[in-house]
């Protein structure tokens, strides 16, 4: 990793490398410093677990190291973490299933990675981790009993997916679609569509890739450098991958697929059609990597949904939460509203709306879509909070929705109280951009008394 070895043995057995989470350290790792963390803080732990080597800058070495801790002294860590993450790809070079798309890729992720895991031992991206930066810590985590690599691959700015799928052209691959999501960051939706190609041109020579048939936007994806094997999937469109028969069920949406002339029922828990987009293009991927229409059946059903992305929580008295406060665009949005509706028949159903942030030029016609979409729907109540939510709130009013029923907030207390009065049976729906942190406003709302 170009360091030099100043204590310890050469010979020592290493059996993993932890980057800046000392909490998963172990004797038998090798810890990286991360400068983004207090020091004191990442040498507690050292000394608690005392693994088998640091790896730090010279100016940190310090006879607080345990003794039996090799200490190994780099120039730039960030880049002996590289040489080591590409020293071990080199010795593991498994086949690489690569997902992005600007909504869904993390569900995909999971769906294709419940299918996959039937047939392989394989290594996924752990949350959120997904931008060319973050790459290293997945090449570390490779071990000779994985078969399979599956990467979500994330970016924050172009040439982050082209630089990943360097490192790891995608054997297999997928563009879940192409949407707002970053839109404002990187200067408007035709640098997002840019940005996603990086995959398409990124994919191995004779791989595999699937396109979403029904995105206007994943259209203008070029394909004419790819050389390999092109798929589609879709509802409304022709598709080689057609989902059929769409419904929704107690506990998850059930669809049909027509595959090798034969029609297939598959099931997974979660709500939406949004979602049976994600599990079709996750039964694309799986079938190009030889797997069975029973472990795909077995795959996607026993698929757990990652956290909130339309996780239902539990509320106080009969009420029921819907978590969907991961991060927002106009199309999630709107698809996660569709879910909603779809309590309408029995229940009270309330929205609770915050900013979308990232969108840049967008910012305000993508609030106004939202709202233009909410008017639509049977609503018991549409409640807006954050500086650019209220654009949502006055343009439903606007299309047509009750004055009474709409509602406001810039205050988070006064927002709690007014929630804590909905009706003790109602089905409420949580979306906004991380900023907001829902999530912490559903804690709050999950200890509190039940109205009546």
């Amino acid at each position: 990793m170009g360091g030099n070895l100043v204590r310890g043995h050469s010979s020592r057995l290493i059996k993993g490398a932890i980057i800046g989470k000392p909490k998963h350290l172990k004797k038998d790792h090798v810890y990286f410093y991360s400068k983004s963390k207090s020091w004191n803080d990442q040498l507690a732990v050292i000394q608690r677990v005392r693994p088998a080597a640091v790896v730090i800058p010279k100016s940190l070495i310090s006879s607080s190291i345990p003794r039996e801790t090799g200490i190994i002294v780099v120039s730039n860590v960030y880049q002996a973490i590289w040489r080591l993450a590409l020293w071990n790809r080199r010795q593991l070079p498994t086949p690489v299933v690569g997902i992005t798309g600007s909504a869904g890729k993390s569900t995909t992720t999971e769906m294709v990675s419940s299918i996959l895991k039937q047939k392989f031992s394989l290594m996924k991206t752990l949350g959120n981790l997904n931008t060319y930066n973050l790459l290293p810590i997945h090449l570390l985590r490779l071990s000779p009993g994985h078969r399979l690599l599956v990467l979500e691959m994330g970016m924050n700015s172009l040439n982050n997916i082209g630089r990943q799928c360097q490192v790891v052209p995608p054997d297999v691959g997928a563009v879940t679609n192409v949407g707002e999501a970053h839109a404002g960051s990187l200067g408007g939706l035709n640098v997002v569509i840019k940005a996603k190609q990086e995959l398409v041109d990124g994919m191995k020579p004779g791989g595999t890739l699937f396109l979403n048939a029904d995105c206007e936007r994943s259209r203008r994806l070029s394909t004419k450098r790819f050389k390999g094997k092109l798929h589609t999937f879709g509802i409304k469109n022709p598709a080689s991958i057609r989902g059929e028969n769409i419904r929704f069920g107690q506990r998850g949406m059930l669809f049909d697929v027509r595959l090798d002339r034969k029609r297939y029922t598959f099931t997974i828990p979660t709500f939406g059609t949004h979602n049976v987009y994600n599990a079709l293009a996750a039964i694309g991927m799986a079938r190009a990597m030889g797997c069975t229409t029973e472990q795909i059946q077995t795959g996607l059903a026993r698929f757990s949904p990652p956290k909130m992305r339309l996780q239902l929580i539990q509320g106080p008295g009969k009420s029921l939460f819907i978590n969907d406060a991961w991060n927002a665009n106009p199309t999630a949005a709107k698809a996660g509203l569709s879910v909603l509706s779809h309590f309408a028949k029995k229940r009270p159903i309330t929205a609770v709306l915050g900013d979308m942030l990232e969108l840049g030029s967008y910012t305000r016609p993508a609030h106004r879509l939202v709202g233009r979409y909410a008017a639509k729907l049977p609503l018991y109540k549409l409640i807006t909070y954050g500086k650019f939510a209220r654009t949502i709130a006055e343009t439903a009013i606007a299309n047509g929705m009750t004055r009474s029923c709409v509602h406001h907030f810039t205050n988070r207390t006064a927002l709690l109280r007014y929630l804590d009065r909905l009706p003790s049976h109602s089905v409420i729906y949580f979306k906004a951009s991380r900023k907001s942190r829902f999530e912490k406003l559903i804690e709050e709302l999950k200890h509190r008394l039940p109205s009546t």
